[in-house]
C-alpha cells in the first residue's frame, strides 16, 4: 500500500514538473514574441550667455545708489590722499614760500593724472554688443544674442505627414547600454561639438497621445562648450533639413504646443 501512493505522488510530481515547464517556455515565447515599444532620447544643447543682459531703469537706480553708498562710507584710496596732500603743499606755498614744502618739485600732479586717464578714456571705442550675426538675423548661428542663452533645434523632414517639424535632435534607442548613452550619440549627428551632458537621468519626456504611433522620448540636456555644427540644409542624407539657435522666449514659435509644454519646465532648471 506504502508502495502504491509513493507511485502515485512520484507520478504527480514528474506530471506537475513537465506542466510547469511548458508553461514556463510557453511564457517566455510569448515574452519574446511580445513586440517590445521603442522609444527616443532627445538632447537639448544649450549655449549660455557670453555678456551680462542690460539693466533695467530700476536695476540701474539700484546701482547708482548702492554705489553712492559705497563711496560716501568707504576710506580714501591712495590717489584721493595723494590729491589731499598736494593741495595742502598748495596752501603752504602760498603762505609761506620759504618753508620745506616749497622745495618740493611736483612732475605731474593727481588732477594732471585723472584728465589724463579721462581723456584716454573718451577715446577708447567699446566694442559692440551686437555681432554681425545680430544684424542679418542668422539663426544658423550661435554668435547672436550673446546676453541670452540659445537653444538648437532642428528641422525634422518628414515625408510621410508632409510636414516638417522643429524638434531637439534626437535618435531611437538601440540597446545602447543607457540612455545617457544614446545621448552622447546624437552629438555626432549634429557636428563636431564638445557638449558636457548634464547628469545620467531624464530630465522629462514627451509623448503625442494624439499620435498612437508616436515613440516616447526622453529629454536630457547639455552644455555647448565649443566644435562646429553641420549645414543640415546642404546635406541630402542628413534627417533634418534645417537648424536654428533660438532663445528661451522664441522657442513656442517653432514647437509644437505639446511639444513645448513636455520640456518648458526643464530648460528653466539650469
Amino acid at each position: 500500500m506504502l508502495r502504491t501512493s509513493f507511485l502515485v505522488s512520484s507520478f504527480i510530481a514528474r506530471r506537475l514538473v513537465v506542466a510547469n515547464a511548458s508553461t514556463n517556455t510557453q511564457t517566455s515565447s510569448s515574452i519574446k514574441s511580445e513586440k517590445i515599444p521603442q522609444i527616443k532620447v532627445a538632447l537639448c544643447i544649450q549655449r549660455y550667455a557670453h555678456l551680462s543682459p542690460e539693466m533695467n531703469p530700476l536695476e540701474q537706480d539700484y546701482t547708482n545708489l548702492l554705489t553712492q553708498i559705497e563711496t560716501e562710507n568707504s576710506y580714501l584710496s591712495d590717489h584721493e590722499l595723494r590729491h589731499k596732500r598736494e593741495i595742502e603743499i598748495t596752501k603752504q606755498r602760498q603762505i609761506s614760500p620759504t618753508s620745506a614744502s616749497s622745495t618740493v618739485n611736483i612732475v605731474q600732479t593727481a588732477v594732471d593724472l585723472e584728465d589724463r586717464v579721462a581723456k584716454e578714456f573718451s577715446n577708447f571705442q567699446f566694442m559692440s554688443r551686437e555681432t554681425e550675426d545680430d544684424k542679418t538675423n542668422n539663426l544658423r548661428s550661435y554668435h547672436r544674442k550673446l546676453d541670452k542663452n540659445l537653444l538648437l533645434i532642428v528641422q525634422q523632414k518628414d515625408s510621410q505627414a508632409n510636414k516638417d517639424e522643429w524638434i531637439f535632435p534626437e535618435k531611437i534607442y538601440d540597446s545602447e547600454s543607457s540612455l545617457r548613452a544614446a545621448a552622447e550619440q546624437i552629438i555626432s549627428t549634429c557636428g563636431n561639438l564638445h557638449i558636457q551632458i548634464s547628469g545620467n537621468a531624464p530630465l522629462a519626456y514627451y509623448k503625442n497621445d494624439a499620435d498612437p504611433s508616436s515613440k516616447k522620448i526622453f529629454f536630457y540636456k547639455g552644455e555647448l562648450l565649443a566644435g562646429v555644427i553641420k549645414q543640415f540644409a546642404t546635406l541630402k542624407s542628413s534627417p533634418y533639413k534645417d537648424h536654428a539657435w533660438i532663445t528661451h522666449e522664441e522657442l513656442p514659435k517653432y514647437l509644437s504646443p505639446s511639444y513645448y509644454k513636455a520640456v518648458k519646465d526643464m530648460l528653466f532648471v539650469f
